[in-house]
């Protein structure tokens, strides 16, 4: 009964928002809000393509989705953070370099087995930290996920004494790096996997459901009797689990994890969330979409890269894209209001 009556209130709530926002599918602003993915996307393709040396050889597409796939797994997952509205999850950086660092030094020491049990763990943990002073006791979630980076960053130092480590040359770990599926290294398969099986959480689960009707309407949720903290706990769970599997993608690669390893994951994976169309204000944003800001965003760095751009410029670019971005979101929610 509960249900039906969350239910139906959440329908009235999206009413009014959903005969807006065919109002602005007549402007600039709320085709670009809506769709500019899309058209930039393939407008960049072309360019790189056309214009670009060695940007469309079978080696360079590869490698593009290779490099992608870790910030990638981890943008998927902290789309449903940001889904719930105005939240964000900063120690993704120290969740994925401890997961990498966890998984090569484990199980050089155990197995992988026990490797993978610990770094699931640490996930837990970071997850129930930043989702209960952010669910429960309404703490910024810029700050407490910035205070978990350090103190993640701090301890695996301490831990690791801050040195490289690396897995046996013949190991499982250095084999998943460099095999492929086809032409397809491992790494974009698992891309692909989270992007189906989160695609799938968000839109046909009861959780998924409630994490998008909680970044549409807060106050509906909650008078429904929906413990909103919990959903906000799913939430940081979600990117934490994601952001484990991207540390493992990450040591893969060359087969060694260090606690620097996944320095500006964070803003990087924010940029593919902000670009595919996820709204910083909630309520608005999907898998597939954050998928295509991934694409985005790394063929951009990757055109820069073979031009010859310096890596001050890319970073430039990159916050200048995150600015723009939120820019266009926010004058799209005002269009729509009108």
């Amino acid at each position: 009964m509960a249900k039906e009556t969350f239910t139906e209130s959440m329908t009235v709530a999206k009413e009014p928002q959903d005969s807006k926002i065919t109002k602005p599918k007549t402007s600039f602003i709320g085709f670009i809000a809506d769709k500019g993915i899309f058209v930039f996307t393939g407008i960049l393709v072309l360019i790189a393509v056309l214009f670009v040396d060695g940007f469309a050889s079978l080696q360079n597409v590869t490698d593009v989705f290779h490099r992608a796939a870790p910030i990638g797994i981890v943008a998927l997952g902290m789309t449903f953070v940001v889904i719930t509205g105005n939240y964000l999850d900063l120690s993704v950086v120290a969740q994925a370099a401890a997961a990498g660092v966890i998984l090569i030094a484990v199980s050089n020491a155990y197995n992988l087995i026990i490797a993978f049990a610990v770094a699931f763990v640490v996930a837990i943990i970071f997850a129930l930290v930043n989702g209960i002073a952010v669910g429960y006791f309404k703490a910024n979630a810029v700050i407490v996920t910035l205070a978990t980076t350090y103190i993640g960053l701090g301890l695996l130092r301490l831990l690791s004494g801050g040195s490289q480590v690396f897995g046996p040359a013949d190991g499982p770990i250095a084999t998943f790096g460099t095999s492929k599926l086809g032409p397809f290294p491992y790494s974009a398969v698992v891309l692909v996997a989270v992007t189906l099986i989160l695609t799938f959480v968000l839109t046909r689960t009861n959780f998924g459901f409630l994490i998008r009707s909680f970044g549409v309407n807060i106050s509906a949720t909650r008078l429904a009797g929906t413990n909103t903290g919990l959903i906000v706990i799913g939430a940081f769970m979600v990117t934490s689990m994601a952001a484990m599997f991207a540390g493992f993608v990450l040591a893969a690669f060359s087969n060694t994890a260090v606690s620097n390893m996944a320095t500006g994951f964070d803003f990087q994976a924010l940029a593919a969330i902000i670009v595919g169309g996820t709204s910083v204000f909630g309520g608005k944003g999907s898998v597939p979409r954050t998928l295509l800001g991934v694409v985005f965003v790394s063929i951009l760095s990757n055109v820069l890269v073979l031009v010859q751009v310096s890596y001050g410029f890319q970073q430039v670019a990159i916050g200048s894209l995150i600015v723009l971005a939120v820019t266009v979101d926010a004058l799209g929610r005002r269009v729509s209001k009108k």
